[in-house]
């Protein structure tokens, strides 16, 4: 029995095999998750930005005219159009959601949870709060991470708009 143990104990092939087939599976769902949470992270600060874009034009009331040159579609549908547009996220038009609200003038915030069904960029030296959640396919491991298999992915902001 021993000589057989020795004759085991002394071969050296198929060590690297062995390892690799044991730390291969871990490396490759690393490297899988994070490249998922770069994605998010990506998508995240993509989306961000964009709507940062579309707020300067809301702050300054350069929105107005471009509603104009566009031939004044429904602010919200312009508006979810220029954040796709900027954010360049697959799929956007169809799964992005806004949601605004206007403060008081006392800066209060009173919770309505019904839809008014309106979408006011409102006037100049109104506090406001533009919030955008885009649903972005998830590349890997979404469901594991994010307990669905769309990653949301919510940009907000909130501003004053300038005298204009």
């Amino acid at each position: 029995m021993m000589k057989i143990l020795r004759k085991f104990a002394g071969k050296k092939d198929g060590v690297a095999a062995i390892e690799f087939a044991i730390l291969a599976p871990a490396f490759f769902a690393l490297m899988a998750a994070i490249f998922e949470i770069s994605f998010f992270i990506y998508v995240n600060s993509s989306a961000q930005r964009a709507l940062e874009d579309v707020i300067y034009d809301m702050r300054t009331g350069h929105i107005y005219e471009r509603f104009a040159a566009a031939g004044n579609p429904p602010p919200e549908q312009y508006i979810k159009k220029e954040i796709c547009k900027k954010a360049s996220i697959p799929n956007c038009l169809d799964t992005i959601k806004l949601e605004m609200e206007k403060y008081d003038e006392d800066y209060k915030s009173y919770a309505n949870s019904e839809d008014s069904g309106e979408f006011d960029g409102g006037a100049s030296g109104i506090l406001m709060r533009l919030e955008a959640q885009i649903q972005v396919p998830s590349v890997a491991f979404g469901e594991a991470i994010f307990g669905e298999d769309n990653m949301k992915v919510t940009a907000g902001l909130t501003f004053m708009t300038e005298p204009y």
